[in-house]
């Protein structure tokens, strides 16, 4: 019996249902390594599907090595060697929500913060909202799609060390109107 069927919960509204639930999780080689809070990140990924219209379902943003991320990326990519963020959308054609992970390399973070002169919570971040656009639709097979990728990452990013609304949605109108495929 699902808890939504149980008499005294009964009264809940639909939407209270229909959650996006998004949980931060740090592997154990990269402990104490994530300088951004993780209800931070969640409510800012939060407003990112929002934007595009993803309003149920869930995600994870997983933070590892890059031990761990050689491994995803030579099995699940067929690219040899490490690579900084990865995203893996998991809906199921038959769910009513949606699924998604994004895989961010702490390691290679910390090496391109410090190659190109940036913060190392400003790479992070930047990482972690590249993922969070690939899993809402966006892609960068041709030039002009990796300069829009860019410049909507690049936007966001602002925002949110802005400490603005980070990804209203009348703020995101490159991402793709729709939910996910």
């Amino acid at each position: 019996m699902r808890a939504r069927e149980i008499g005294a919960i009964k009264s809940f509204p639909e939407a209270f249902w229909k959650m996006l639930e998004i949980e931060v999780i740090t592997g154990d080689d990269v402990s104490g390594q994530l300088g951004v809070a993780a209800g931070r990140l969640t409510a800012y990924a939060r407003d990112i599907f929002s934007g595009a219209g993803v309003e149920s379902g869930e995600c994870n943003i997983v933070f590892i090595g890059d031990r761990f991320m050689t491994e995803l990326n030579e099995t699940y990519k067929g690219r040899s060697g490490t690579t900084d963020v990865l995203s893996f959308n998991l809906t199921d054609e038959r769910s009513d929500g949606f699924c998604g992970e994004v895989y961010v390399s702490l390691e290679r973070a910390k090496t391109q913060a410090d190659e190109g002169g940036i913060l190392f919570d400003e790479e992070v971040i930047r990482l972690v909202t590249h993922g969070l656009l690939h899993l809402v639709g966006l892609v960068h097979d041709t030039e002009d799609e990796y300069a829009s990728m860019t410049v909507k990452t690049e936007e966001l990013v602002k925002s949110f060390f802005a400490g603005s609304p980070t990804c209203a949605p009348h703020t995101l109108g490159c991402l793709p109107e729709r939910g996910p495929e």
